[in-house]
């Protein structure tokens, strides 16, 4: 059983496009997604439109499972 948990963390982070520290790349910051829920002044949004330079963005990405 450890060596299934062991394998699948050891695959996860293997398959991570980024790190703690990096910066998003210019090509996803310009991906526009679907604004399907919330008050935003467009039906898109994208990572860039806060690329002010005076803008920190905390993505908090988890899993129930």
């Amino acid at each position: 059983m450890k060596r299934i948990i062991f394998t699948i963390v050891l695959f996860t982070s293997l398959f991570a496009d980024y790190s703690v520290g990096d910066q998003i790349s210019t090509d996803h910051q310009n991906l526009s997604f679907d604004v399907c829920y919330g008050d935003y002044a467009t039906d898109q949004l994208s990572l860039s439109d806060f690329a002010d330079g005076n803008t920190v963005i905390w993505l908090n990405i988890a899993a129930s499972w």
